[in-house]
C-alpha cells in the first residue's frame, strides 16, 4: 500500500514539474512577442512555484510515512485478544472477529507519542479491505439485476397484450354504482336494503354476519351467505310474509304489498394471485372485482406468463378459464367471472410463443394454444399490411442442434403447424409491376397501363386516346426487358401497322414504347430583336419563337414597338450564312439589311415584304439626336440649395454655383466636395470580391463573417478646390459635371477629430498656430502600439494626406478645419519586428563602414 503511494506522489510531482515547464515556455514566449522581457518577474515566479512544489511535495510525503529525512517504519496494528471477543457465527471464516463495544483500530498509529520524531504510517485494517471488497461485489449485483430488468421490461414490452396491464391512464377499481348483477353471491360484510312498499311500508338495512346471517325485526335470523340475490329475495320475502300479510297472496287476493333487496355497502374479499406475474401475493379487493381486476392489480402477467390460460381455482378445483386474447381481439371474456373470497388466480408459465416480425400490422411475441396454426398467428398480428408479400413467409425454427429456415406458402397458412421459438418473418413485396407498360412521347395520354387490357401496340396507343399531330409514325422505339435481362431496343415502323401493311406487335411487361414527336428533332428556331424597343428588356435582346411569313413589322408589335429614342433610319437585320466557303479568308459570314421605320412601324422597302428566317438578328440604334435630361445637386452653403438641370454638355462646377445664387457668409469653401458615382469594371468588381473573400477565409477559429456583395456603382469623393475654381471659372481646376453629381459646401468647420491609436480619441477646437502633434498631445498622445510613420490626415473635401519621413524624422502633414486625424495600429509580429530591428542594424553599420572609409581616404589624401 505504501508502495502505491509513493508512486502517486512521484507521479503527483512529475505532473507539477510538466505544468512548471510549460509555464516557463508560455511565459517566454509571451515575453518575446512582447517585446519586453523582465528578469525580475522571471526569477519571482521560479521561486514561487519552487516554494509551492517543496509544501506538496512535504505534504504527500507525510501522508505516505516517507517524510524527508526520516526512513519508513512498518507500524503494525495491535491484534485483538480473541480469548475476550465472542465470536460471531455469521462472520466469514478466517476474520478476526471484534468486540462489540471495542473502539475501531487507528489506521495511522503511532508507535511511540511521546517522540517527536515518530513517523507514522498508514496502514488499512483487513477489515475494511473485506467490506471494500464486498462493496464493489454488491455495486457489481446490483448492475447486473439493472441489467436484467432492463432486459426483462424490454422483453415484456414485445408481449401482445402487455400494454393493457402497462398502462397509467386504466384504473383497475372495479365500477361499484352499478346494478348489483344477478349471479353475484353474498357473504359476510355485505350490507342489504331491504324496502317494503305498497299498502305496507318498512325499509330494513342489515349486515351479513361472520356467520351468514341477518337479524330482521320481528323475524328473527335469516341465514344468506352463499346465495345469490333472487335467492336472498325469496328467502327474506318468505320470512317478512308472515308479518305482512300482502306480501303473498291470500285468500284468493292478490298481493298488495311488495319487497325490494338490493345491495348497499359491498364486502372485501382476500384474493391470492400467484404464479408468472409481476406482483404476486394476496390482495384485498372488492367483492365485484372479476379476474381482469385482480390481473391489473398484481401488474398482469410478467415475461414468463401465459395470457391464453389463466385459472381461477375455489375450494380447490379450476372454476373457470380465462383467455385474455378474447378480451384483447373481441372486447369481452365469457369467463371473466366474479371473484369471491379466498379465491386463487393462477398464472402458469406460456407453453407455445412465437414471433411475428416484418409487414404485419402488429409485430411482437404471440402465444397460440394446442391447436392453432399459423393462419391463426397472422390473425393475432393483426393481418397484413399494404406492403406484405402474402406469397410466401418465413419461419426460423430452433431445432435440438441448430437454426433452420421453412418456407411456408399461402395455401399451407391454415395447416402449418407452429412451434414454439419460432419466428415468422412477412418480408416486402417487390418494387415493381407484373403487368405494367408505359408510353410516352407524341400521344394525348402518356403514361403507364395495365398489359392485361393493352396487349398490343394498337390498343395501347387507342387507351392513350391516339396519337398527336405532330407523331412520327415510321419509326418508334420500344426497349424491352428480356429473360435474361439483357435490354434491347425494338424499331417499328407504326405506319405500316396503322395501314395494315405490317402486323400489330405483341407487348410484354415492362416494355417501354416512345413515339418520337418532328419537334424534338429540329432545332428551336427564333428571331432576336434589341435595341432601342418599347420593353425593359430591350437592351439585352428578346428572343420569339420563329413562325413561318414572319416580318419586322410583326416583331416590332410583339415586343411593344418602338422607344422615344429609337432612330426610324437606322434598322438593321443580320442573317446567318448557311453556305460559306470554308477556304477563303475573306469568305462573307452573315447578311445585313436595312430598312427604314414609319411612324406606324410599317417599312420603307421597295417591292415584296422582307419575310425573316429563323435565327435573323433585328437592331434597332438609338436616335444621336437624342438625349435624356441631366441633373445635379447643390447642397449647403449656398444660396438656392437644390437639384439643377445640366443646360450643356460642358457646365462646369462654377456655372452651378453661379446658377444656385453664390456662397453664403459662413461657406467652408476648403471643404467643398464632388460626389461622383462611379461605375466599376468587371474586373474591379472581380478584385474586390477576390480581397474580400480572402479576408474572409482568413479568420481563425469558429468566427464567422458576414459578406455582402459587390456592389457594380459606388459613390466616391472628390477632392476639389473651389476656392480656386471661384477664382478662376474655366479653369483645370473646374470640373464639368455629370448627370447625379452632388456638389456638397459645409459651413466653416472649427474642430478637428483625432481617432485611433491615441489615449483618449476625441474632438478639439482648431487653432490655426497648433500642429499635428499639438492636437495628438490634446488626444492624449501616442499609444505604444501606434504606428506613427503611417498617420494621415482626412480634410473635409475628402482629400488625403500622409506622414511622410525623412531619416529618423516624421514629418507631418498640415491640419485644416474639419480635419480627422487617424493614426493606425501596428500590425506586425515579433519576427516582423526583430527582421525590422536587425535591417536597421544593417543600415547604421552600412553608414558607419562608409564614414570609415571617407575619412580614411581623407586621412589618406592628407
Amino acid at each position: 500500500m505504501k508502495q502505491q503511494k509513493n508512486k502517486k506522489t512521484s507521479l503527483t510531482l512529475q505532473c507539477f514539474h510538466r505544468l512548471f515547464i510549460k509555464y516557463l515556455n508560455s511565459n517566454l514566449a509571451n515575453n518575446v512577442i512582447d517585446m519586453k522581457f523582465n528578469k525580475n518577474n522571471f526569477l519571482q515566479s521560479f521561486l514561487k512555484f519552487t516554494l509551492f512544489t517543496l509544501i506538496i511535495s512535504n505534504s504527500f510525503a507525510q501522508n505516505t510515512g516517507n517524510a524527508p529525512g526520516n526512513a519508513p517504519t512498518n507500524a503494525p496494528v495491535t491484534p485483538v485478544n480473541p480469548a475476550t471477543t465472542p465470536a460471531n457465527p455469521n462472520a466469514p471464516a478466517g476474520r478476526t472477529q471484534q468486540a462489540p463495544n471495542a473502539p475501531l483500530p487507528n489506521r495511522n498509529r503511532v508507535t511511540n507519542p511521546n517522540d517527536p520524531n515518530a513517523i507514522r504510517n498508514l496502514t488499512v485494517n483487513p477489515a475494511d479491505q473485506l467490506a471494500m471488497t464486498r462493496e464493489d461485489s454488491l455495486r457489481a449485483i446490483r448492475e447486473e439485476e439493472e441489467e436484467q430488468d432492463v432486459a426483462k421490461v424490454t422483453l415484456r414490452r414485445r408481449i401482445f397484450g402487455y400494454n393493457l396491464f402497462n398502462t397509467i391512464k386504466f384504473d383497475p377499481t372495479p365500477a361499484i354504482n352499478i346494478a348489483t348483477p344477478s349471479n353475484y353471491i353474498l357473504g359476510p360484510n355485505d350490507q342489504l336494503i331491504i324496502d317494503i312498499y305498497g299498502y305496507s311500508q318498512a325499509t330494513y338495512k342489515s349486515t351479513i354476519s361472520p356467520d351468514g346471517y341477518i337479524t330482521l325485526d320481528r323475524v328473527g335470523l335469516v341465514y344468506l351467505a352463499g346465495s345469490t340475490m333472487e335467492q336472498a329475495r325469496e328467502k327474506i320475502l318468505n320470512k317478512l310474509a308472515k308479518v305482512y300479510i300482502g306480501l303473498l297472496p291470500y285468500a284468493g287476493n292478490p298481493a298488495n304489498t311488495y319487497l325490494v333487496v338490493s345491495l348497499g355497502n359491498i364486502r372485501s374479499i382476500k384474493v391470492t394471485i400467484t404464479g408468472e406475474v409481476i406482483a404476486p401475493g394476496t390482495y384485498t379487493l372488492s367483492s365485484l372485482s372479476t379476474v381482469l381486476n385482480a390481473l391489473y392489480v398484481c401488474g398482469g402477467p410478467n415475461e414468463l406468463g401465459t395470457y391464453r390460460k389463466i385459472q381461477v381455482v375455489r375450494n380447490n378445483r379450476v372454476v373457470s378459464t380465462l383467455d385474455l386474447y378474447e378480451v384483447l381481439l373481441k372486447g369481452f371474456a365469457k369467463n371473466n367471472i366474479i371473484l369471491q373470497d379466498q379465491d386463487i388466480v393462477q398464472v402458469t408459465p406460456y407453453v407455445n410463443r412465437v414471433a411475428v416480425q416484418g409487414n404485419t400490422k402488429r409485430n411482437g411475441l404471440f402465444e397460440l394454444t394446442e391447436n392453432e396454426k399459423l393462419q391463426d398467428a397472422i390473425a393475432y398480428a393483426g393481418g397484413f399490411n399494404q406492403y406484405a408479400y402474402k406469397h410466401r413467409l418465413k419461419v426460423h425454427r430452433n431445432t435440438s442442434r441448430e437454426r433452420k429456415i421453412i418456407d411456408v406458402r399461402e395455401a399451407d397458412f391454415p395447416t402449418f403447424n407452429v412451434l414454439s421459438g419460432d419466428s415468422i418473418v412477412t418480408e416486402r413485396l417487390l418494387e415493381r409491376y407484373e403487368n405494367m407498360v408505359t408510353i410516352d412521347g407524341a400521344i394525348f395520354r402518356p403514361g403507364q397501363y395495365s398489359l392485361d387490357s393493352n396487349p398490343t401496340l394498337l390498343e395501347l396507343i387507342k387507351s392513350a386516346e391516339g396519337l398527336r399531330g405532330e407523331a412520327l409514325t415510321g419509326r418508334i422505339a420500344i426497349v424491352r426487358t428480356r429473360d435474361d435481362m439483357i435490354i434491347e431496343n425494338i424499331s417499328v415502323n407504326l405506319d405500316d401497322i396503322m395501314k395494315g401493311k405490317a402486323t400489330d406487335v405483341p407487348l410484354k411487361r415492362e416494355d417501354q414504347i416512345t413515339i418520337p414527336s418532328i419537334f424534338d428533332l429540329t432545332e428551336p428556331a427564333y428571331v432576336r430583336i434589341q435595341g432601342a424597343i418599347n420593353n425593359p428588356e430591350g437592351e439585352v435582346g428578346i428572343e420569339l419563337p420563329f413562325v413561318r411569313n414572319l416580318t419586322v413589322e410583326d416583331v416590332l408589335v410583339k415586343v411593344g414597338g418602338l422607344s422615344e429614342s429609337a432612330s426610324l433610319s437606322r434598322v438593321e437585320v443580320v442573317r446567318r450564312k448557311r453556305n460559306v466557303d470554308p477556304t477563303s479568308a475573306s469568305a462573307q459570314i452573315s447578311d445585313t439589311y436595312e430598312f427604314n421605320i414609319r411612324p406606324d412601324l410599317s417599312v420603307e422597302q421597295p417591292g415584296t415584304n422582307f419575310v425573316l428566317l429563323p435565327f435573323d438578328e433585328i437592331f434597332i440604334r438609338k436616335s444621336p439626336n437624342y438625349v435624356k435630361q441631366a441633373f445635379v445637386e447643390v447642397e449647403g452653403e449656398v444660396i438656392f440649395p437644390d437639384k439643377y438641370g445640366i443646360k450643356s454638355k460642358d457646365e462646369k462646377v462654377s456655372d452651378i454655383v453661379k446658377r444656385a445664387g453664390g456662397l453664403t457668409p459662413y461657406s467652408y469653401l476648403e471643404g467643398a466636395t464632388l460626389i461622383r458615382e462611379i461605375q466599376l469594371s468587371d474586373i474591379e468588381i472581380e478584385q474586390r470580391r477576390k480581397a474580400i473573400t480572402e479576408i474572409a477565409n482568413s479568420v481563425k477559429g469558429n468566427q464567422t463573417i458576414e459578406v455582402e456583395d459587390v456592389d457594380a456603382t459606388k459613390k466616391s469623393s472628390i477632392g476639389i478646390d473651389l476656392r480656386k475654381i471661384l477664382e478662376n471659372p474655366g479653369s483645370v481646376e473646374d470640373m464639368i459635371l455629370q448627370d447625379g453629381d452632388i456638389i456638397r459646401i459645409p459651413k466653416r468647420l472649427e474642430t478637428v477629430r483625432v481617432q485611433g491609436e491615441v489615449l483618449y480619441p476625441t474632438t478639439v477646437k482648431y487653432f490655426d498656430r497648433d500642429n499635428f502633434m499639438n492636437y495628438i498631445s490634446k488626444a492624449g498622445g501616442f499609444t505604444k502600439k501606434s504606428l506613427k510613420s503611417k498617420s494621415y490626415v482626412l480634410y473635409a473635401n475628402g482629400s488625403v494626406d500622409r506622414t511622410r519621413r525623412f531619416l529618423f524624422v516624421n514629418i507631418y502633414p498640415k491640419v485644416a478645419p474639419g480635419s480627422e486625424i487617424i493614426i493606425p495600429q501596428k500590425t506586425t509580429t515579433a519576427v516582423q519586428q526583430l527582421a525590422q530591428v536587425q535591417n536597421l542594424f544593417g543600415t547604421i553599420a552600412a553608414t558607419m563602414t562608409t564614414l570609415i572609409g571617407i575619412i580614411g581616404i581623407l586621412q589618406i589624401s592628407k
